[in-house]
C-alpha cells in the first residue's frame, strides 16, 4: 500500500474507515506468513491505528538510504543501457562512470526518493536530443540540490512561462478539494484559445499532471503530495514569489464560484492578506436561473455546490456560508445538480 497518507484528509470518515479496516480485517486476520508493506508519512492518526503491529523503517534509517542508493544506481544504469544502442563507442568512452553519476544524484537527493524519481525523468528528457556525455555531467552537476532546490527551479521556471495563467493555476491546486477537471480549470481560469490551454496542460506534466481522457473526466493532480506542502510551507513567507498562502488560494477558488453561480452579497468587509472577511451581511442574491445550467456535464458546478461552503469558511466568511445553506434557491440548485441519491 503506497502513500496511506494520501488517502484523505486527516480526520475525513473515508480514512478513519479505511484505517479500521487494516486493524480489523489486514491485521489481526492475515495468515501467519503474510505480510503487508506499507509506505506513508507518519501522521498521528496512521501511527495510532498501525503502531501495534509495525515494524517501522524511518528515512533516516541506514537500511532506507542504502536502498535509495541502490535504487539510483539501477535507475541510471538503466538510462545508460538504453543510450547505449545509440551512442559511438568513442563518445561512451568519455563518460563519467555509473557510479559517479550515481553519487552525485545520491548526494544531491538529501535523502528522498520523489527527488530521484523527479531527477530520473529529466536524464531521460535530456537524451532525447543530441546530448554529449561531457554535456550530460554539466547537466548533473548543475541539478538542484534537494527537493526544495528542484521545487523551486521547477515553479520559477513553470510560472515565468505561463505569466498570464501560471500563478492562477497553481493557486487552483493549491487550494481545490478535490482534483479539479480540464474543464473546470479551463473555466475558472478564463481561458478561451485552446492553444493557451493546450501550452498550460505540457507545461504541467511534471508538477499537476493531467490524468484520465476527456474534458469532463481528466483531472489535475499533484506528481506527489510534497509539493503542495512545499508550496504552502509558512516557512518560506519571506517574499519567495511561490509560495502561496492557503487562505488566498481559496479565497481566489470562492471567489470563481460566486460568479459562476450568480451570487452576490453586501455587508462590511476587512482585507486580510487580499482575503475579504464579512463582518456582517446584509443582503445575499442568487441571480443563477435553472435554464442556464447544463447540470449532467458542468463539473464546475457540481464542484461549486460540493465545496463552496467549505471555501466561503476557510475565508472566514461562515456568515456567509450560514445565509447560503438556508437559502432555498441554494438547496434547489444543490438537489438540481447532485441529485438525491448523491445527497
Amino acid at each position: 500500500f503506497d502513500a496511506l497518507d494520501e488517502c484523505g484528509l486527516e480526520g475525513s470518515q473515508a480514512r478513519r474507515d479505511l484505517l479500521q479496516l487494516f486493524q480489523r480485517q489486514f491485521l489481526r486476520k492475515l495468515p501467519a506468513g503474510v505480510k503487508l508493506f506499507v509506505t506513508g508519512r507518519p501522521e498521528r492518526d496512521i501511527d495510532k491505528a498501525l503502531i501495534e503491529y509495525a515494524h517501522k523503517i524511518e528515512d533516516t534509517d541506514p537500511r532506507h538510504l542504502e536502498d535509495l542508493r541502490d535504487y539510483i544506481y539501477f535507475s541510471v544504469q538503466d538510462v545508460f543501457n538504453h543510450l547505449k544502442v545509440n551512442k559511438a563507442e568513442d563518445d561512451a568512452a568519455a563518460t563519467i562512470s555509473i557510479h559517479q553519476a550515481a553519487d552525485l544524484i545520491y548526494n544531491k537527493s538529501e535523502g528522498k526518493f520523489v527527488y530521484t524519481a523527479v531527477v530520473v525523468e529529466q536524464m531521460r528528457d535530456w537524451f532525447e536530443g543530441d546530448l554529449s556525455w561531457t554535456d550530460f555531467q554539466t547537466k548533473l552537476e548543475n541539478l538542484p540540490q534537494g527537493l526544495d532546490g528542484c521545487y523551486r527551479k521547477t515553479f520559477e521556471k513553470f510560472i515565468g512561462s505561463n505569466q498570464n495563467y501560471g500563478r492562477n493555476f497553481v493557486l487552483l491546486m493549491v487550494g481545490c478539494r478535490e482534483p479539479l477537471s480540464e474543464a473546470t480549470v479551463k473555466e475558472l481560469l478564463q481561458i478561451v484559445q485552446r492553444q493557451q490551454f493546450t501550452l498550460l496542460k505540457e507545461s504541467t506534466t511534471t508538477v499537476f499532471p493531467l490524468v484520465g481522457e476527456g474534458e469532463h473526466a481528466a483531472r489535475f493532480v499533484p506528481y506527489h503530495k510534497s509539493i503542495v506542502d512545499w508550496l504552502t510551507n509558512e516557512n518560506r513567507n519571506d517574499g519567495d514569489s511561490s509560495y502561496l498562502d492557503v487562505e488566498e488560494a481559496s479565497w481566489f477558488i470562492a471567489n470563481k464560484l460566486l460568479t459562476k453561480v450568480g451570487i452576490s452579497f453586501r455587508g462590511k468587509s476587512v482585507e486580510k492578506k487580499g482575503v475579504r472577511t464579512a463582518q456582517t451581511l446584509e443582503h445575499l442574491q442568487i441571480t443563477l436561473t435553472f435554464s442556464e445550467m447544463n447540470t449532467e456535464e458542468d463539473t464546475t458546478l457540481l464542484y461549486a455546490v460540493r465545496h463552496l461552503p467549505s471555501h466561503l469558511n476557510s475565508c472566514q466568511l461562515g456568515l456567509v456560508t450560514y445565509f447560503l445553506m438556508t437559502n432555498l434557491t441554494w438547496l434547489q440548485l444543490s438537489l438540481e445538480v447532485i441529485r438525491l441519491a448523491g445527497l
